[in-house]
């Protein structure tokens, strides 16, 4: 199922924060709109409950849409902001860009600009997902990366070499001498002793090039001597 999409509208004129939510809605089932007649009402409901994205005029008493974007910028640094508003000019337009907005848009009462404010909306939620997603993955291979107990190296291939860009702590207390650095060092051999360990260390970087992946046996020197692995 398509994900849902909460909007927070805010806008000092209720009659037209209706009729945008009204128009808005129509667009798209996923969208709804919850709506806000001031700035500080916004913030309110903010704290109350999540939503995807804010959409605000500029031309409002007390905070005006920068002000407004600039205090949820301060709280929600990563949350979509449409400035919607029947003021349009560059100078807007540029503080906008410098507090950080989403996308700016200016009003009509046309079916096609909330067909247009729909899309932006949309976009820029999927956008703001897709990224919190990917951080989400990131961090979760960043703590795994940092917790195992198995010895995990990131190596780059540099004309067919494995080239270590950062290890784990369990890496380092396995293969790292005290005071050593393996960064940026060819990883066979950092974990290798002999002729024979590093032609069969080529090979299985050689067989992992292709693709090729395949379970063996191997003997690596630790700090502590030489010692057997599966890999």
């Amino acid at each position: 199922m398509p994900e849902a999409i909460a909007v927070l509208h805010v806008d000092d004129d209720p009659d037209f924060a209706e009729f945008a939510a009204s128009l808005l809605e129509r667009q798209d089932d996923r969208l709804t709109v919850v709506r806000a007649d001031s700035a500080s009402d916004g913030q309110a409901l903010l704290a109350e409950r999540p939503v995807d994205c804010v959409v605000s005029d500029y031309d409002m008493p007390r905070l005006n849409g920068i002000e407004f974007l600039q205090a949820i910028r301060e709280q929600y640094p990563d949350l979509p902001f449409i400035l919607f508003t029947g003021k349009g000019s560059e100078e807007i337009a540029s503080e906008a860009i410098s507090a950080g907005v989403t996308d700016y848009l200016q009003k009509g009462s046309d079916v096609e600009r909330y067909e247009l404010l729909a899309n932006r909306v949309m976009n820029a939620v999927a956008q703001n997902r897709a990224q919190q997603r990917a951080l989400e993955t990131t961090q979760r291979y960043e703590t795994l990366f940092t917790h195992t107990t198995n010895a995990i190296a990131s190596v780059e291939l540099r004309n067919g070499a494995p080239i270590i860009q950062s290890v784990n702590p369990a890496f380092e207390a396995t293969f790292v001498p005290p005071g050593a650095e393996v960064v940026g060092r060819n990883l066979a051999r950092v974990i290798t002793a002999t002729d024979a360990q590093r032609e069969q260390a080529e090979r299985i970087t050689r067989r992992a090039e292709t693709g090729d992946v395949t379970t063996t046996e191997v003997t690596r020197q630790t700090v502590d001597g030489p010692r057997t692995f599966q890999l």
